[in-house]
């Protein structure tokens, strides 16, 4: 069999992050399929694949996040990768590595070599896989993360030169062709007109025939971009936020863009049309010289309608009554998680009294917890548990419909509801629980055994009857 790999190296804003999801949820359907989706460079995100490369002396995030914090750090963290790649790649079948900062961190021939060092003893086949978006929207895009970052600055379109490597996908590409070969770059357009379904996901599967979509776990499509009114906030957070207590400003800054993202999803402020066409126009002779590598037949390498923006660039600006309704949003949120935690705290009094055979003390615990944060699923869900082992099946089946209604995407959830009903005496009921939980988790084997002993016992009963 030959040993195969694919390395998707991005580049950013072309819907990595739905992809990398995707694959790490279907580990176990793509290794079925003889595809494998390695752990040891990152459990989501291959960034262990860039931070390995790049030169000793560069400092990065990504490189902290594997605590390399110096040069001399650097030597013993790529033998460790070395030996985890050695230890999980046996080679067979098809294995895919997927992270954009390959893309955008390895800057010069040597990294891109590195890397290739890197993969090649394990592998016959090596193809490289990346989708090219249109500078000026991946610069409007990156807007939203480079505040998210930590950045402060206003305007929307970047300053910088033909020559960036991020931007100059002629240059970029140009070093991976070096290293692979360029019959082994395959290179995509980022955009919906052009991907399969209109979708990435979709897309990835279909180029490299890894079977339909349907035949894998689903997921939802994310969404990392912030509203223009929550960026504007973050912007001038960024502005003046400082360490807190020893912590460094990103472990502060970073919590909090995390939250706006969650809360105020959406598309952020647009740049005159203008200005996106000249600040595409920096790039349209690389772009050429893509196009005539790599789609002959194109006219040109983008679609050129700049019909998607405004005469005159959006007002960032927002009134102090937009910020303190952020603001409001936030303080929400944390006094939530707040009783979040107060409620995981008598959870683990409730365990720990369970323990000491203290169950009433235990089930007091749980009920409060349940109380504390009605909405909060893992609460009831837990009391349902206990409720459950001190045989009080009705509760138990109480709090369990409570919790599944609370995650009716939870497919475990419905599955100890199914249970829960069965204990209560409602078969029927319970059967409906178990086929919700197999449609959400068609593979969820427990609730589909569960399920063909509910149709058989409720067989039993209407035979009696």
């Amino acid at each position: 069999m030959t040993r195969r790999c694919i390395l998707q190296i991005g580049t950013e804003k072309t819907g990595t992050t739905s992809l990398q999801m995707f694959l790490s949820r279907n580990r176990d359907r793509l290794g079925a399929r003889g595809i494998r989706y390695p752990r040891f460079p990152g459990q989501f995100n291959h960034t262990g694949l860039p931070a390995y490369a790049m030169d000793d002396d560069r400092r990065d995030p990504i490189r902290d996040a594997f605590g390399v914090h110096s040069a001399e750090a650097v030597a013993g963290f790529r033998r460790r990768i070395e030996r985890q790649a050695e230890a999980e790649l046996d080679g067979q079948g098809i294995t895919i590595f997927c992270s954009e900062h390959c893309h955008s961190r390895l800057k010069t021939r040597e990294e891109v070599q590195r890397l290739a060092d890197l993969l090649m003893p394990h592998f016959d086949r090596i193809d490289v896989s990346i989708y090219l978006r249109r500078q000026d929207e991946v610069a409007v895009s990156l807007h939203s993360t480079r505040l998210k970052g930590g950045e402060t600055d206003k305007n929307i379109l970047p300053e910088t030169d033909a020559g960036n490597p991020y931007f100059n996908y002629d240059r970029s590409l140009s070093l991976w062709e070096d290293v692979f070969g360029r019959p082994h770059v395959r290179v995509r357009l980022f955009e919906r007109s052009e991907l399969v379904d209109g979708d990435v996901v979709s897309d990835f599967l279909s180029a490299w025939g890894l079977g339909p979509l349907d035949a894998y776990r689903a997921v939802k499509k994310l969404n990392e971009s912030v509203d223009a009114r929550a960026q504007d906030f973050l912007r001038r957070v960024n502005a003046t936020l400082e360490p807190l207590s020893g912590l460094p400003r990103e472990a502060v800054q970073g919590p909090l863009a995390d939250s706006l993202a969650r809360l105020f999803p959406g598309k952020g402020p647009r740049p005159s049309r203008a200005a996106a066409e000249a600040f595409y126009a920096t790039w349209r002779s690389s772009n050429e010289a893509v196009r005539k590598r790599h789609f002959p037949n194109r006219e040109t390498l983008f679609r050129e309608d700049f019909g998607g923006y405004p005469e005159e660039a959006d007002r960032i600006e927002y009134e102090a009554e937009d910020i303190a309704r952020v603001a409001a949003r936030l303080q929400h949120v944390q006094a939530r998680e707040i009783r979040r935690l107060e409620a995981e705290i008598r959870i683990r009094e409730g365990r720990l009294a369970w323990e000491r055979g203290e169950r009433e003390v235990a089930l007091g615990f749980f009920r409060r917890a349940a109380a504390h944060l009605p909405d909060y699923a893992e609460a009831a869900r837990t009391l349902a548990e206990y409720l459950h082992r001190s045989e009080l099946h009705g509760d138990a089946a109480v709090q369990a419909r409570r919790a599944a209604e609370l995650r009716p995407d939870h497919h475990e959830y419905w599955h100890f509801l199914g249970i829960a009903l069965h204990a209560a005496g409602d078969v029927q009921e319970a059967i409906v629980a178990q086929e919700r939980a197999l449609a959400i988790a068609p593979d969820h084997e427990p609730s589909q055994r569960t399920l063909d002993a509910l149709r058989v016992r409720l067989a039993e009963i209407q035979a009696a009857g």
